[in-house]
């Protein structure tokens, strides 16, 4: 059969980038084309597919976001003397080294655990991924490593709710709620601790255990234009002090489905509390990333970092409600009338 040739449009369609990117990559020779003209590109689908089976969407993803922050160019699997296992990146900041390992989730029944039944458990995924890094991690001592996630299409894998990776670094999440058992009542506040099963602790001793991996850092697509056409729509309800009909809804959609369809990618870092080389903090500090970590001298974490986008954001969806559910929202406005 004769060769297939794509167009730059057509490349960044399949591999769900922007046509920048591939140009970029043309230019530079990282992706193999023919120039039929001074602007004019084309690439052999056998290339194409040789240059999918090179790198997964995970690697790529994370180029081009280290790209789209001028973080510079990470080296890919470089090879070291006396080093047998390469870590898929490295890259020079600030005077520094940093050790990245990429992978992503696919159908892959390993991520949910051998049984058939019984309930889900969201730490499997992500503490096998944990354990693969570790492996790749183990001749690099000294080093700021961190194991990097994307999940492209596994629905059952979440690794942008800071609890779930969190827990599956730390421990289960779980729940201490003092009680008072002669009078058979809550005593006290309930309070949330990491309890069994974490990667970086050991079971027995509750000690740390793996203190080499400096982060576990999650890259997202984040729906932008889904949550400003929510913000719009809610702003629109609020003004005119009514729901707006179904139809209405479906109209305004559509004619902003281009703007509904805009992500931004970003990086969500849960840095490891107990890491020999701690992630430096003036990376990943894009307008939608976050980090969450160790607040200095206090034994919990929280969020240490937002981009200012990202705020904007949430401070918008705060005012009007849109970050509660219907029972958060009712027991709120409980609250309010019993307080007028």
């Amino acid at each position: 059969m004769d060769e297939i040739y794509l167009t730059p449009e057509q490349v960044a369609e399949t591999l769900q980038l922007g046509v920048e990117t591939v140009y970029r990559w043309l230019r530079a020779g990282k992706l193999r084309g023919s120039r039929i003209s001074q602007k004019a590109w084309r690439v052999e689908e056998s290339d194409l597919r040789s240059f999918m089976r090179k790198q997964n969407v995970s690697e790529v993803l994370f180029e081009d976001y280290m790209a789209e922050q001028k973080l510079g160019v990470p080296d890919h699997e470089p090879i070291l003397p006396g080093k047998n296992r390469r870590v898929d990146y490295r890259l020079r900041f600030n005077d520094q080294t940093l050790w990245f390992e990429v992978k992503e989730f696919a159908e892959d029944p390993s991520c949910f655990g051998e049984g058939r039944g019984g309930a889900y458990d969201p730490y499997i995924g992500i503490r096998k991924k944990i354990d693969e890094a570790s492996k790749k991690f183990r001749e690099y001592p000294g080093e700021s490593c961190s194991l990097v996630l994307y999940n492209r299409n596994l629905n059952l894998v979440d690794i942008s709710t800071p609890f779930i990776v969190l827990g599956a670094m730390l421990g289960n999440l779980s729940h201490r709620v003092p009680m008072d058992f002669e009078r058979g009542a809550v005593n006290g506040r309930p309070r949330e601790f990491f309890s069994e099963g974490g990667k970086l602790i050991d079971p027995r001793t509750k000690t740390p255990t793996n203190t080499r991996i400096s982060a576990v850092i999650a890259l997202e697509k984040l729906a932008v234009g889904k949550r400003e056409i929510q913000i719009a729509l809610a702003k629109k309800e609020r003004g005119e002090d009514r729901r707006l009909s179904w139809e209405e809804t479906f109209e305004w959609l559509r004619s902003e489905e281009e703007a509904y369809q805009r992500t931004a990618l970003r990086a969500l870092v849960y840095e490891n509390p107990f890491a020999a080389k701690r992630l430096p903090n003036d990376i990943f500090t894009g307008p939608y990333d976050a980090r969450w970590g160790p607040e200095p001298d206090k034994p919990y974490i929280r969020r240490l970092y937002a981009g200012a986008e990202l705020e904007k954001l949430e401070a918008a969806e705060r005012e009007l409600e849109l970050d509660l559910g219907p029972l958060e929202k009712m027991m709120k406005r409980r609250r309010e009338n019993a307080s007028a």
